[in-house]
């Protein structure tokens, strides 16, 4: 049995142009939701999904913050408004535009407040459909958004991956200074509608901008900080936002162990992104990833619906926290995407694994936006396969996360492998052992985190397994060591009592 021995150490901030001061946002672990299934996640004001909500208390409970929801995508830049709906959505408006294959009506901002009491929005407006339906869409959503909103408003988002735009929704030349072109007409237009009809939410106005689809994009946010240098369109962006997918769900040489299962690609993803911050200046703004999943396209069956991707989910967060920078995450959802954390309409509801991924990283990183510190620790093992951190409070070690990440298939007859790691803290201290457990990394059921489930039978409401062990107790030994075994596809966050 391998033993390896990782050292809690103090956390050395990276200095960087884009904004590092003030630790991480609450809620790291947030969510993305696709603007035309929103009102299918939420119900309404009157009639609220309540699996979704209690999903949604469960994340809250263990981060000790309300939940911050995005509310956009590939479909906020296809959405046209059509008051005559009376559905909040519709795959077809032809009053409004009989082109539009995607819609919206005045019933989907009763969405806006559906979600538990303290919950915040952002809502993701349209700029990619650049014609005159397009434009009146803009007009009548933004009175509907910012009354919807107030009391519950995170910031506002104008288009989505302008990146992609090119050769599709705009000329296959378009650029940089084509785009801000776009931005600055939209969110002109933007500001006056808004002074009219919420005049109140001028004054506190914040952006998230520009949301592309990742550091690669062809549209590189550091030329838009700088062609923008002499103008002040940019003067109300209080977050800058970068898209992340792993990969795309149906590109060659996709694996669980490869892809996901996999700490050196998820510590490569997010070296990229530090990269990138770092390569942005003339802005105090904070860094934040707006959307982001296992991999794009609605995932993948068989890879972004099992519980090797709540494993996935877990590093990624934690990792993404390490840095400093990077100050929230968005996991996207969408309507019947294997990616998706939950299905939230019956009678195909359903708890999928993703969720229970969140729910350890939002247990590790509690409280968030306190003094809290992420550090990455060296477990001695194998960098693709042994993850570990540690969580600082006000420079005080309060929990630990390892993550086993060697693939272990229920299926294969084969019996289950163990680590056991040491880690030096404080001697003769208490802790307290949480395991995020399945079967197999690619069993799709069977999932719990600290012995519970939140399953559909109990409308996500945490329910004890009794065959999976709750709050187990470690002691450190008088020399400082403490000792804990974790399976093969399996993770713990160890709390200090």
């Amino acid at each position: 049995m391998v033993k390896s021995l990782a050292l809690a150490a103090a956390i050395v901030p990276s200095a960087m142009a884009i904004n590092t001061d003030g630790g991480l946002y609450s809620s790291f672990v947030s969510l993305s939701i696709e603007l035309i299934g929103f009102p299918d996640w939420a119900g309404s004001r009157s009639n609220a999904n309540e699996y979704s909500n209690n999903l949604i208390n469960g994340l809250v409970s263990v981060q000790g913050s309300p939940m911050v929801v995005r509310v956009g995508g590939n479909s906020a830049d296809r959405a046209i408004y059509d008051e005559t709906l009376t559905a909040p959505t519709a795959a077809s408006c032809p009053n409004a535009d009989p082109g539009a294959y995607q819609c919206i009506g005045p019933k989907f901002f009763d969405s806006y407040g559906a979600f538990p009491q303290g919950t915040l929005y952002s809502h993701n407006f349209n700029v990619a459909t650049w014609n005159s339906s397009g434009f009146r869409t803009l007009e009548a959503t933004v009175p509907l958004a910012c009354n919807a909103l107030r009391g519950h408003l995170a910031l506002f988002e104008i288009g989505n991956e302008p990146d992609l735009y090119n050769g599709k929704r705009r000329d296959s030349d378009y650029n940089v200074h084509d785009y801000l072109a776009d931005w600055a007409n939209t969110t002109g237009r933007f500001e006056s509608y808004l002074q009219a009809a919420c005049p109140d939410m001028v004054k506190t106005l914040q952006y998230m901008f520009p949301s592309v689809s990742s550091p690669g994009s062809r549209l590189r946010v550091p030329d838009m900080y700088k062609a923008a240098a002499a103008g002040d369109s940019l003067k109300h962006v209080t977050q800058v936002s970068v898209h992340n997918y792993m990969a795309g769900a149906t590109q060659p040489g996709v694996t669980l162990q490869a892809t996901l299962m996999n700490h050196t690609a998820v510590a490569r993803s997010i070296a990229g992104h530090v990269a990138y911050a770092r390569s942005i200046s003339a802005t105090d703004a904070d860094y934040v990833i707006g959307e982001h999943n296992s991999l794009y396209g609605g995932g993948a069956v068989g890879l972004s619906d099992v519980f090797g991707a709540a494993l996935w989910g877990m590093d990624f967060s934690l990792q993404a926290a390490s840095t400093g920078i990077i100050k929230r995450v968005h996991f996207h959802q969408s309507i019947g995407s294997p990616y998706a954390a939950w299905a939230p309409i019956a009678p195909q509801q359903q708890t999928k694994p993703p969720y229970y991924g969140k729910l350890a990283a939002g247990t590790f990183l509690a409280n968030s936006s306190s003094a809290l510190q992420v550090k990455t620790l060296d477990l001695g093992g194998r960098a693709d396969l042994d993850s570990g951190y540690a969580a600082y409070v006000e420079g005080r070690l309060e929990r630990i996360a390892i993550l086993n990440l060697r693939e272990y298939d229920s299926g294969s007859g084969k019996s289950r492998g163990k680590k056991e790691y040491v880690i030096k803290v404080e001697p003769s201290s208490r802790w307290t052992v949480k395991r995020l457990s399945a079967p197999g990394a690619r069993d799709k059921t069977g999932v719990t985190f600290n012995g519970f489930a939140y399953e559909a039978e109990t409308m996500g409401k945490p329910e004890r397994v009794g065959s999976r062990p709750s709050d187990e107790q470690l002691k450190a030994s008088k020399c400082g060591k403490l000792v804990v075994k974790v399976a093969d596809s399996e993770a713990v966050v160890i709390v200090q009592d």
